[in-house]
């Protein structure tokens, strides 16, 4: 059983670890554009960058905690947006995916969320600001998780600790009852 004040270094550390971030986008130049606006803007993250599905696919090992991922991929991409969607949500079902595209098509977008996809940007003027902004939801959304569980083990560690030391009284009791306690 860990301690509160393990607990409570393992809540500064996931505080402050960085967030994984992959970014999938077949135009190199909006690529590179979003990557810096990204790694520019949002602190505390780890941003890789990918112009084609098959070597995103091939890094899954390390799943990444949010996907940006442009959903009309080139033919060098080896798959579609939609096709690596599925694909990603099979592998890492914890993955938020927010969906990058210059598609304003409504029946896409809900194509898009009924497959498990956060959010869906359409690229325009502010499409990085729109990234950057679902980006630190996603973020400050796992970090209040963090929170939340840890508060709960805190609870239960403090159940548990005065369940220990009642049922440790009341067996002393038992072996010297005429202690006036």
């Amino acid at each position: 059983m860990r301690s509160i004040s393990t607990l409570s270094s393992l809540i500064n550390q996931k505080k402050n670890k960085q967030f994984s971030i992959s970014l999938i986008e077949d135009n190199k130049f909006y690529l590179t554009a979003i990557s810096q606006y990204i790694k520019n803007n949002i602190p505390n993250i780890k941003l890789s960058s990918f112009s084609r599905s098959s070597s995103f696919l091939s890094s899954l090992r390390h799943k990444p905690e949010i996907a940006i991922i442009d959903f009309n991929l080139d033919d060098r991409s080896e798959m579609e947006g939609i096709e690596l969607i599925r694909e990603l949500k099979f592998k890492s079902p914890n993955t938020q995916i927010i969906v990058l595209t210059g598609e304003k098509s409504v029946s896409t977008a809900i194509k898009c969320l009924n497959e498990g996809v956060l959010n869906y940007v359409v690229k325009e003027d502010k499409a990085a600001d729109k990234i950057g902004k679902e980006i630190k939801k996603v973020m400050e959304t796992m970090l209040k998780d963090i929170e939340d569980e840890s508060r709960k083990r805190r609870i239960n560690l403090i159940i548990i600790s005065g369940l220990i030391i009642g049922l440790g009284f009341a067996f002393f009791k038992s072996f010297f009852p005429e202690m006036p306690f």
